[in-house]
């Protein structure tokens, strides 16, 4: 039986978890395969309600829209009106047009029971309302009142133009079914002040949204604050969760990978009661993730990757206690708070990245005008994530065989701490290299051939430079930085062979890094460089050089001032 076909049998209040671990696509389908729709999306916790209208897209999401419970449609404005605390009005219109086109009746249930403080600080943007004195003829101040009423009393006008139409759809409808509500709308829109209305939503939207556990911005920053071993030893109580694990959202729990520490520890968790506070804590966790990284909710994608940075963060942490055991971690996962988990995690990446950025501002990197992007390619763009607010790393493809390639995720595991050690160790080790080529980038760069590879100091690595000094050793017997004449390349190319530049180079590490350790870590930068030179370079020979245009491993100039010697360089 599939996944699809085994949602049929669930009851709906039991039905989220397998409905989100669903592609948006095959859940909404499930869904309205059922005779019992509305009941399914009526018993979704409103956090899975907003993932699923988010994943399914805005102009896609109408069939959820129309069965959508009053308070699941309370929370996805609450989420999507705002930024910060001040409401945007056109994208409050787009929403309310969109729940109109899928359900007037569902527009009308959520106006009645909306607060009439969201209401007005909404409509005061939207609508210009004046009121029609008594004493005026309206043919002859037709040109001093704005043009649409309903009722020849209250007139109103809107900067939205685009939503001109829309509105006059939806006053309308008030107007025709509840006269009275229309009437206090308007009279609120004419007389209450729109700077304390405003405030008093944001006031009521933020209760909401913290029952939820939605924090405020400031709030939410608290996950990123380093964790002392005492708050390590603060245990949950059971007994003051909620025993109802139907209530919780699952959207969290079921974007696990499934694969890691967290997800197998969890699949041995069955006390219901247990398993509802972890749903609860983990969308906690991910939504705090959003607001503190202030996450734009436009893009379903942002969602999913709030929830893995949460669940990577979370397993490592649990890793570091449990140290990799599962029956330890979901000890752990019982008596440990997931965001302690995750400020322990946070706490442990700050160090690795402190290690790193002390290396380029004070190590051998602060001394390159350009940094770390002197570095090979690769190796950049690890450093590059490792430096970024939420440290990353390149995970390797799983297979070198299969097409899978490697990719930029999370640190999960302690494995992944000890690749970020070695990295920076390896980096480190660099250092005699860089400081024996003394190389002078402003010449350098001033002397570079624009026809070349390398250009600018943008192009110029170390492996580069390494390669260029080596080449001139192989050629004038003299290890120095200076760009090879490519007026002479191909003369002096048949001395460059793979077989001999690579004996050239480990020699010249040999006597730089006299130690085994420090040279084994040289090596693994040095390695693909030279594998790569090799791939590259062996079909070519002295009389078939290579196009100097399309190589990338050395620097080449016009005029130089010397011809290459004749006499090979042993």
């Amino acid at each position: 039986m599939s996944e699809e076909e085994a949602v049929m049998e669930i009851a709906p209040r039991a039905l989220s978890q397998q409905l989100m671990a669903l592609p948006a696509g095959k859940r909404l389908e499930a869904i309205l395969a059922r005779p019992d729709a509305a009941a399914v999306v009526a018993a979704l916790p409103v956090q899975d309600f907003f993932f699923s209208v988010k994943e399914l897209g805005p102009d896609d999401a109408w069939p959820l829209l129309a069965l959508g419970e009053v308070q699941q449609l309370v929370h996805l404005f609450d989420l999507e009106w705002w930024e910060k605390d001040v409401i945007q009005p056109a994208k409050a219109l787009q929403w309310l047009e969109r729940l109109a086109m899928a359900s007037e009746e569902k527009l009308l249930a959520w106006l009645y029971q909306a607060d009439f403080e969201l209401l007005t600080a909404l409509f005061k943007k939207c609508l210009r309302v004046v009121v029609a004195p008594e004493d005026i003829d309206l043919l002859e101040a037709g040109e001093q009142l704005p043009k649409h009423t309903l009722d020849d009393q209250y007139f109103w006008e809107t900067p939205y133009l685009q939503f001109e139409d829309f509105l006059e759809r939806l006053l309308r409808l008030l107007f025709e079914v509840h006269p009275g509500f229309y009437r206090e709308l308007m009279n609120h829109l004419i007389w209450v002040p729109e700077a304390g209305v405003e405030e008093d939503a944001y006031r009521f939207t933020q209760a909401r949204l913290e029952d939820q556990a939605i924090p405020a911005y400031e709030d939410a920053l608290r996950i990123y604050s380093s964790i002392g071993p005492g708050e390590l030893e603060t245990l949950k109580d059971l007994e003051i969760m909620e025993s109802s694990e139907a209530s919780q959202p699952v959207f969290a729990l079921a974007l696990l990978s499934g694969d890691d520490l967290l997800s197998t520890a969890l699949a041995g968790i069955h006390e219901p009661r247990l398993v509802a506070t972890l749903c609860l804590e983990l969308a906690s966790l991910a939504n705090k993730v959003i607001r503190a990284d202030r996450l734009a909710l436009d893009e379903p994608q942002v969602l999913r990757q709030a929830v893995q940075k949460a669940g990577a963060h979370v397993n490592l942490g649990l890793d570091l206690m449990s140290r990799g055991n599962p029956q330890k971690a979901g000890k752990i996962l019982e008596r440990i708070f997931l965001e302690h988990l995750f400020r322990l995690a946070h706490t442990q990446l700050l160090k690795v990245k402190g290690r790193f950025r002390q290396l380029v501002d004070r190590g051998w990197l602060a001394a390159w005008p350009a940094g770390f992007t002197c570095l090979e390619p690769d190796w950049t763009q690890a450093a590059e994530l490792l430096l970024q607010r939420t440290p990353r790393l390149i995970r390797p493809a799983a297979e070198p065989s299969t097409v899978s390639a490697p990719r930029e995720d999370f640190f999960r595991n302690r494995q992944d701490l000890a690749q970020a050690d070695r990295f920076i160790e390896i980096i480190a080790a660099l250092g005699p290299l860089f400081d024996a080529l003394a190389a002078r980038p402003e010449e350098l760069t001033a002397r570079l051939w624009q026809e070349g590879q390398v250009r600018g100091l943008e192009d110029l690595t170390l492996g580069t430079m390494i390669l260029t000094a080596a080449a001139q050793s192989r050629i004038s017997g003299k290890w120095h930085v200076e760009p090879l004449p490519v007026e002479q390349w191909a003369e002096g190319f048949g001395r460059l062979q793979p077989a001999d530049m690579a004996p050239t180079i480990r020699s010249w590490v040999d006597k730089l890094v006299p130690d085994a350790d420090e040279r084994e870590l040289v090596g693994a930068y040095l390695n693909p460089l030279l594998d790569e030179y090799t791939q590259e370079m062996l079909p070519f020979d002295s009389d078939h050089p290579p196009e100097p245009r399309l190589v990338k491993f050395f620097m080449f100039q016009r005029q130089y001032p010397e011809a290459f010697p004749t006499s090979r360089v042993p």
